[in-house]
């Protein structure tokens, strides 16, 4: 099969060559950097060829005990050749590009799966490695029956539909140096937003980037979402309302406006996320202050 990019385009740029979303000759020993890849994986039923991951594949439990080929963005080529698998696994964002040129150069099968950070784009990044994997039958009935209900539940949202507004959230990553990292337009987040049917209130910035208190203020958010890890890091759930941006975010309203998620649920894009959107949907439109976001007779949004 000709080195190609997964997503179809042609070897340029300084990065290394990789095999598309189809069948390999041997993925019997797999490498994963990327741990909504690993929790594919075990959704297909394949996690015994599994013989390293990367240290963001936490899920499922099984998985931890695999050896650890460092962080999907800083591989370590001489430790994963080490573990002499016949296919290396990746995320869209696996690197450093060096060494993954490295493993290419050993003629070692290398995919990057393609990431769309939406519900659709779940179901296709399932469908590419199964087709890697050569279980693509096997994933087809995997979809219809455990992903299929999920994304019907998720497409009847109501979005904003009717007389109400949909409901604005800002999410955070954590509070690095005093200010917050908030999640901007293309992010994954954003995704999960959109998934829930709610509108992410920072949209004035691409990815993820520090916010300061005055457009956390600006923002006018019903709900802060962030993972549990930021907010342990943080400090705890107190620790987050007292800070100044949090506490103008959200104007105050207390505890039950923070929401706090397993952040490679919330923010891997595998099967779990799909159960996530449902759950923020559920937590976010059941919580919405009275008259919050309502519709005037014209369409224009009420404060």
């Amino acid at each position: 099969m000709a080195a190609v990019w997964a997503l179809g385009l042609p070897c340029t740029l300084g990065w290394p060559c990789v095999h598309a979303c189809e069948s390999v000759a041997d993925s019997s020993r797999i490498a994963v950097a990327g741990g909504s890849l690993t929790e594919i994986i075990y959704f297909l039923g394949a996690g015994q060829r599994l013989v390293a991951v990367d240290t963001t594949s936490n899920y499922p439990a099984a998985a931890q005990e695999l050896p650890s080929i460092g962080y999907v963005r800083a591989l370590s080529s001489e430790g994963l050749l080490s573990l002499n698998p016949t296919l290396v696994l990746g995320e869209h964002d696996m690197g450093p590009a060096e060494v993954v040129a490295s493993l290419q150069a050993t003629g070692l099968p290398i995919v990057h799966v393609p990431e769309t950070p939406s519900a659709s784009g779940i179901v296709a990044k399932v469908r590419c490695v199964a087709a890697v994997l050569g279980l693509s039958e096997h994933a087809e009935a995997l979809i219809e029956a455990r992903l299929q209900p999920l994304l019907q539940a998720l497409a009847e949202l109501p979005a904003g539909r009717g007389d109400r507004a949909p409901v604005r959230a800002v999410v955070l990553l954590g509070i690095r140096d005093g200010a917050p990292i908030g999640a901007g337009a293309g992010t994954s987040a954003h995704g999960l937003l959109e998934m829930a049917g709610a509108r992410n209130a920072l949209t004035d910035f691409q990815g993820w980037k520090p916010v300061a208190v005055e457009s956390m203020a600006a923002a006018r958010a019903d709900f802060v979402v962030m993972p549990k890890r930021g907010v342990t890091a943080a400090g705890g759930v107190a620790e987050v309302l007292r800070h100044p941006a949090v506490a103008l975010a959200i104007a105050g309203r207390g505890q039950d406006r923070l929401i706090v998620m397993d952040g490679m649920e919330m923010l891997g894009f595998g099967p779990r996320t799909l159960s996530a959107a449902l759950r923020l949907a559920e937590l976010l439109h059941t919580q919405t202050p009275p008259g919050r976001g309502r519709l005037a007779q014209g369409g224009e949004e009420q404060g």
